[in-house]
């Protein structure tokens, strides 16, 4: 019975190693995050300011968040002029951006965005977790 006790903690030890360990799904899980640019302003500031009411509603519904949104910014390489606003928001994933995207909420607030500014919206895939 002496080499069960050894044996025994060995066992304990590995399953404690696989029960702490990220699952492959967790391992591959990936954020996603939506630079959003502001190209042209069209109309008054103010209809920004609807819009910003609406989206911060919006996206938690989506697992999303605000990061940054700035109209302070600092073009550090490339051509162009430096973009007037600019904001970056996180997601849980890709699926969660384009839920979001293709929301009927969104899909309304959008149209209060756009009635001021024209914008690029571009969504990144990030690392996997670790």
């Amino acid at each position: 019975m002496t080499g069960s006790k050894p044996a025994a903690a060995a066992f304990c030890a590995a399953l404690a190693v696989v029960l702490a360990a990220p699952s492959m799904a967790q391992q591959q899980e990936k954020h996603a995050f939506v630079v959003i640019e502001r190209t042209a302003t069209t109309g008054p500031e103010s209809i920004q300011a609807d819009y910003a009411k609406l989206a911060r509603e919006i996206l938690p519904k989506y697992g999303g968040r605000y990061l940054a949104r700035s109209r302070n910014n600092l073009l550090l390489e490339g051509q162009g002029a430096t973009p007037c606003c600019m904001a970056l928001l996180e997601f849980p994933s890709l699926e969660a951006v384009k839920r979001w995207y293709n929301s009927p909420e969104n899909r309304e607030a959008a149209k209060v965005r756009t009635g001021g500014a024209k914008f690029r919206l571009i969504a990144i895939e990030g690392l996997p977790q670790p």
